[in-house]
Protein backbone atom coordinates (compact mmCIF):
# COMPACT_ATOMS: atom_id res chain seq x y z
CA UNK A 1 0.00 0.00 0.00
CA UNK A 2 1.33 3.40 -0.95
CA UNK A 3 -1.61 5.73 -0.55
CA UNK A 4 -5.32 6.37 -0.66
CA UNK A 5 -6.37 9.19 -2.98
CA UNK A 6 -10.09 9.27 -2.22
CA UNK A 7 -12.88 6.84 -1.36
CA UNK A 8 -12.48 4.71 -4.49
CA UNK A 9 -8.87 5.16 -5.66
CA UNK A 10 -5.63 3.94 -4.11
CA UNK A 11 -2.06 3.19 -5.08
CA UNK A 12 -0.67 -0.28 -4.42
CA UNK A 13 2.96 -1.30 -4.40
CA UNK A 14 3.57 -4.65 -6.11
CA UNK A 15 7.16 -5.86 -6.55
CA UNK A 16 8.47 -2.31 -6.18
CA UNK A 17 6.10 -1.03 -8.85
CA UNK A 18 3.22 1.33 -8.08
CA UNK A 19 -0.24 0.75 -9.52
CA UNK A 20 -3.03 3.30 -9.27
CA UNK A 21 -6.20 1.30 -8.73
CA UNK A 22 -9.76 2.53 -9.25
CA UNK A 23 -12.12 0.28 -7.29
CA UNK A 24 -14.31 -1.32 -9.93
CA UNK A 25 -18.08 -1.12 -9.77
CA UNK A 26 -18.29 1.57 -7.10
CA UNK A 27 -18.30 5.35 -6.95
CA UNK A 28 -17.48 7.07 -3.67
CA UNK A 29 -18.41 10.65 -2.81
CA UNK A 30 -15.91 13.22 -4.05
CA UNK A 31 -13.63 14.89 -1.49
CA UNK A 32 -15.51 18.19 -1.75
CA UNK A 33 -18.84 16.43 -1.34
CA UNK A 34 -20.68 15.34 1.81
CA UNK A 35 -19.16 12.06 3.04
CA UNK A 36 -16.16 12.41 0.70
CA UNK A 37 -13.62 12.65 3.51
CA UNK A 38 -15.35 9.87 5.47
CA UNK A 39 -15.25 7.62 2.40
CA UNK A 40 -11.51 8.21 2.04
CA UNK A 41 -11.02 7.47 5.74
CA UNK A 42 -13.09 4.28 5.43
CA UNK A 43 -10.96 3.05 2.53
CA UNK A 44 -7.77 3.96 4.41
CA UNK A 45 -8.91 2.05 7.49
CA UNK A 46 -9.84 -0.95 5.35
CA UNK A 47 -6.48 -1.24 3.57
CA UNK A 48 -3.59 0.29 5.54
CA UNK A 49 -1.12 -2.16 7.01
CA UNK A 50 -2.75 -5.12 5.29
CA UNK A 51 -1.67 -7.57 2.65
CA UNK A 52 -4.28 -7.25 -0.04
CA UNK A 53 -5.24 -9.20 -3.11
CA UNK A 54 -6.57 -7.57 -6.25
CA UNK A 55 -8.56 -8.97 -9.13
CA UNK A 56 -7.94 -6.67 -12.07
CA UNK A 57 -10.57 -5.86 -14.69
CA UNK A 58 -8.60 -3.82 -17.24
CA UNK A 59 -8.04 -0.07 -17.20
CA UNK A 60 -10.25 2.99 -17.14
CA UNK A 61 -9.98 5.93 -19.52
CA UNK A 62 -7.40 7.58 -17.21
CA UNK A 63 -5.04 4.57 -17.34
CA UNK A 64 -5.83 3.41 -13.81
CA UNK A 65 -6.14 -0.29 -13.14
CA UNK A 66 -9.74 -1.26 -12.48
CA UNK A 67 -10.02 -3.86 -9.80
CA UNK A 68 -11.68 -5.46 -6.86
CA UNK A 69 -9.53 -5.36 -3.75
CA UNK A 70 -9.75 -8.11 -1.15
CA UNK A 71 -8.67 -8.33 2.48
CA UNK A 72 -8.65 -12.10 2.84
CA UNK A 73 -11.98 -13.25 1.40
CA UNK A 74 -13.75 -9.92 1.94
CA UNK A 75 -14.25 -7.53 -0.97
CA UNK A 76 -13.29 -4.00 0.09
CA UNK A 77 -15.38 -2.67 -2.82
CA UNK A 78 -18.49 -4.41 -1.46
CA UNK A 79 -17.73 -3.39 2.14
CA UNK A 80 -17.57 0.30 1.18
CA UNK A 81 -20.95 0.09 -0.54
CA UNK A 82 -22.53 -1.92 2.31
CA UNK A 83 -21.19 0.59 4.86
CA UNK A 84 -22.68 3.51 2.91
CA UNK A 85 -19.33 4.95 1.85
CA UNK A 86 -19.87 4.36 -1.88
CA UNK A 87 -22.61 3.85 -4.43
CA UNK A 88 -22.89 0.82 -6.66
CA UNK A 89 -21.80 2.34 -9.99
CA UNK A 90 -24.57 0.63 -11.97
CA UNK A 91 -23.64 2.53 -15.15
CA UNK A 92 -20.44 0.47 -15.33
CA UNK A 93 -21.29 -2.58 -13.21
CA UNK A 94 -23.94 -5.30 -13.25
CA UNK A 95 -22.74 -6.83 -9.97
CA UNK A 96 -25.64 -8.28 -7.99
CA UNK A 97 -23.44 -8.29 -4.86
CA UNK A 98 -22.82 -4.55 -5.12
CA UNK A 99 -26.50 -3.86 -5.91
CA UNK A 100 -27.52 -5.89 -2.83
CA UNK A 101 -24.92 -4.12 -0.67
CA UNK A 102 -26.32 -0.73 -1.71
CA UNK A 103 -29.86 -1.91 -1.02
CA UNK A 104 -28.77 -2.89 2.52
CA UNK A 105 -27.07 0.48 3.09
CA UNK A 106 -30.18 2.32 1.87
CA UNK A 107 -32.49 0.26 4.09
CA UNK A 108 -30.25 0.88 7.11
CA UNK A 109 -29.90 4.59 6.21
CA UNK A 110 -26.13 4.22 6.46
CA UNK A 111 -23.84 7.10 5.49
CA UNK A 112 -25.35 9.37 2.85
CA UNK A 113 -28.51 7.23 2.79
CA UNK A 114 -29.53 8.97 6.04
CA UNK A 115 -30.10 12.05 3.85
CA UNK A 116 -33.04 11.64 1.43
CA UNK A 117 -31.45 14.31 -0.80
CA UNK A 118 -28.04 12.58 -1.06
CA UNK A 119 -26.40 13.34 -4.40
CA UNK A 120 -24.58 10.51 -6.21
CA UNK A 121 -20.96 11.34 -7.07
CA UNK A 122 -21.56 11.23 -10.83
CA UNK A 123 -24.30 13.88 -10.49
CA UNK A 124 -22.04 15.97 -8.22
CA UNK A 125 -19.24 15.84 -10.82
CA UNK A 126 -21.60 16.70 -13.67
CA UNK A 127 -22.95 19.70 -11.76
CA UNK A 128 -19.41 20.97 -11.10
CA UNK A 129 -18.60 20.75 -14.84
CA UNK A 130 -21.73 22.63 -15.90
CA UNK A 131 -21.20 26.28 -16.76
CA UNK A 132 -22.48 28.68 -14.12
CA UNK A 133 -26.02 29.86 -14.63
CA UNK A 134 -26.45 33.41 -15.78
CA UNK A 135 -28.13 35.68 -13.24
CA UNK A 136 -29.51 38.01 -15.87
CA UNK A 137 -27.16 40.80 -14.77
CA UNK A 138 -24.85 42.58 -17.18
CA UNK A 139 -21.70 44.62 -16.62
CA UNK A 140 -20.65 47.41 -18.91
CA UNK A 141 -16.95 48.20 -19.08
CA UNK A 142 -17.30 51.97 -19.46
CA UNK A 143 -13.77 52.27 -20.88
CA UNK A 144 -14.34 49.90 -23.79
CA UNK A 145 -18.16 50.02 -23.94
CA UNK A 146 -18.22 46.19 -23.89
CA UNK A 147 -21.06 44.39 -22.08
CA UNK A 148 -20.46 41.13 -20.14
CA UNK A 149 -23.01 38.73 -18.68
CA UNK A 150 -22.74 37.24 -15.18
CA UNK A 151 -20.99 34.05 -16.39
CA UNK A 152 -18.12 35.95 -18.00
CA UNK A 153 -14.69 36.16 -16.36
CA UNK A 154 -14.79 39.92 -17.01
CA UNK A 155 -18.12 40.45 -15.18
CA UNK A 156 -17.49 43.12 -12.50
CA UNK A 157 -13.75 42.64 -13.06
CA UNK A 158 -12.93 45.97 -14.68
CA UNK A 159 -11.78 49.13 -12.86
CA UNK A 160 -14.29 51.29 -14.68
CA UNK A 161 -17.74 49.87 -15.15
CA UNK A 162 -21.30 49.59 -13.97
CA UNK A 163 -24.28 47.28 -14.02
CA UNK A 164 -26.25 47.75 -17.20
CA UNK A 165 -29.09 46.40 -19.29
CA UNK A 166 -28.86 43.63 -21.91
CA UNK A 167 -28.79 46.16 -24.76
CA UNK A 168 -26.20 48.63 -23.44
CA UNK A 169 -22.81 48.81 -25.16
CA UNK A 170 -21.55 46.11 -27.46
CA UNK A 171 -21.58 42.39 -26.54
CA UNK A 172 -18.44 40.68 -25.31
CA UNK A 173 -16.77 38.44 -27.88
CA UNK A 174 -16.38 35.68 -25.27
CA UNK A 175 -19.70 35.53 -23.39
CA UNK A 176 -21.96 37.31 -25.86
CA UNK A 177 -22.92 39.86 -23.19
Amino acid sequence: MVGVHDGDTLTLLVDRQQYKVRLDGIDAPELGQDYGTRAKQALSKAVFGKTLRIETHGQDKYGRTLGEVFDGAESINRRLVRDGMAWHYAKYSTSKELADAEKTARQNKTGPWADPAAVPPWEYRAKKKAPPAATGEHWLNTSSNVRHNSTCKHFKATKRGRLCGPDDGKPCGICGG
